[in-house]
Order: C-alpha cells, then sequence, then structure tokens
C-alpha cells in the first residue's frame, strides 16, 4: 500500500486515549473470573489428603488457583492517574512473562497428574487407587474446560479469519496495492 504523504486518510486502527473498558468494569469482571480460582484454593485445601493415588493433586489446585489469583491481583495493580492508560515498565513485562511461563508448566504438570490416574476409585478410602470425587472431578473439569475454552477460541479466530478472507475477495478496494476509495 502506498504511503500517505498528505495525512488525508485516516489510520485503519486509531490509538484510543482510554481504556475501552470502564475500570469499575474491567474490576468486576475479575471479581467474577476469581470465583474459580477460590474454589480451587478451597476444594485444594478441603481435601489435602484425599487422593492418595496422586498426592499432587490438591497441591495442584491450590497452587493453581493461588497463582491465578495473585496475576489477576497484579494486573488490578497499575491503575495510573485515569488520565492516561497506564504502561508496564520492561522489568514488569518480564516479570509477567516469567510468571505465565510457570503457570503453563504448572498446568502442563497438572495434567499429568489429572489424566495420569483416570478413573480413579471413589468409594474405597482404603484402596490405593482412590481419590475423593470431589476433588478429582473438579481438578479434572477444570482442567478439561481450559482445554475447550482453547478450543473456542481457535475457532473464534478461524472464523474471523474466514471472514476476513472473505471479505476481502468481495471488496475490490481492498486488494493489495489499491487506494482507498
Amino acid at each position: 500500500m502506498a504511503e500517505d504523504l498528505d495525512g488525508s486518510r485516516a489510520p485503519l486502527l486509531p490509538g484510543t486515549a482510554e481504556s475501552p473498558v470502564h475500570p469499575a468494569l474491567s474490576f468486576l469482571g475479575k471479581v467474577v473470573v476469581s470465583a474459580l480460582p477460590i474454589a480451587s484454593i478451597v476444594i485444594g485445601a478441603m481435601y489435602l489428603s484425599q487422593c492418595p493415588r496422586q498426592s499432587l493433586l490438591p497441591y495442584y489446585l491450590l497452587v493453581g488457583g493461588s497463582a491465578i489469583l495473585l496475576f489477576l491481583l497484579l494486573t488490578c495493580l497499575p491503575c495510573g492517574d485515569g488520565t492516561d492508560p497506564p504502561q508496564l515498565s520492561p522489568s514488569a513485562r518480564g516479570w509477567r512473562a516469567v510468571f505465565l511461563l510457570f503457570l503453563f508448566a504448572w498446568f502442563i504438570a497438572g495434567n499429568v497428574w489429572v489424566y495420569s490416574i483416570y478413573p480413579p476409585e471413589y468409594k474405597d478410602p482404603h484402596n490405593p487407587r482412590f481419590c475423593h470425587s470431589v476433588l478429582y472431578l473438579f481438578a479434572f473439569w477444570v482442567t478439561t474446560l481450559v482445554y475447550v475454552g482453547l478450543g473456542v477460541a481457535l475457532l473464534a479466530a478461524l472464523g474471523i479469519l474466514g471472514c476476513l478472507v472473505l471479505l476481502r475477495a468481495r471488496l475490490p478496494w481492498l486488494q493489495r496495492g489499491d487506494t482507498y476509495p
């Protein structure tokens, strides 16, 4: 596409001076999202010694829930003065990346712990294959729902990409090298 030297065209995605989401709505969303990590912490703590088949399963819920809550809390901190969108320092972005890498590794470890004992014994607590049904099923479905969410996000992204390709084929002024009407 040719450069616009006289500045007569508006940019395709203009920057906004303010966040597209009101801070109160953003905070409310984080409170709602924090319900699942809080439930993970509670269930992990309540059933701490209730899974001899995989003793790390309650810790998977405890550490994972705590880490996600900490991450949500840290995203609330760079609030700024409300006039400009807050910018993270390079070191804060680096720590955030390290933290997300830890969460990813913890999720992979949890996959091994959850799916390797499927199906556990739910009824006899003296059986070495025993794992409390609430603990195991909560960990199983939380882990599985992450994959469901990733699948839905992938399908949505592919749908949007397909729409953009079709739109570009239908609108001749979107062809490469052409100028705006």
